[in-house]
């Protein structure tokens, strides 16, 4: 499942109930891969940044059978810098790479769906 984020003036609440969305989208139609393109040049939210890490992720991973996200990252570097930090903080349940290209992205989240299909 693709999600693209763009620029947008949003609170706390309404960005966590888009990832809410997500992961019901997720559950119906058992997806279990994203691809996350970030287009905006603001970083997250720090308390929605705790809140993936320490509610949204686990949560995506159990009830949603999350395994793997890629990210097309954004052209600024703090919002690098944030995203990449929510990264290091998953306990390695979860196959996650950064890339600068939707291509690119696609094509490892397409290569890691056929290794795991034959492990």
């Amino acid at each position: 499942m693709r999600t693209d984020w763009r620029s947008m003036a949003a609170e706390p609440a309404e960005l966590r109930a888009i990832y809410e969305h997500v992961l019901q989208a997720m559950q119906r139609y058992q997806v279990t891969a994203l691809l996350f393109v970030h287009q905006q040049p603001e970083a997250i939210p720090s308390s929605v940044r705790e809140w993936l890490v320490a509610n949204w992720i686990p949560r995506a991973i159990q009830q949603g059978k999350y395994q793997r996200c890629a990210i097309v990252e954004s052209s600024s570097a703090e919002a690098i810098q944030v995203t990449q930090a929510i990264g290091r903080q998953i306990d390695g349940t979860l196959a996650y790479a950064f890339f600068a290209d939707v291509e690119a992205a696609t094509t490892w989240l397409l290569h890691s769906a056929k290794a795991a299909l034959v492990a």
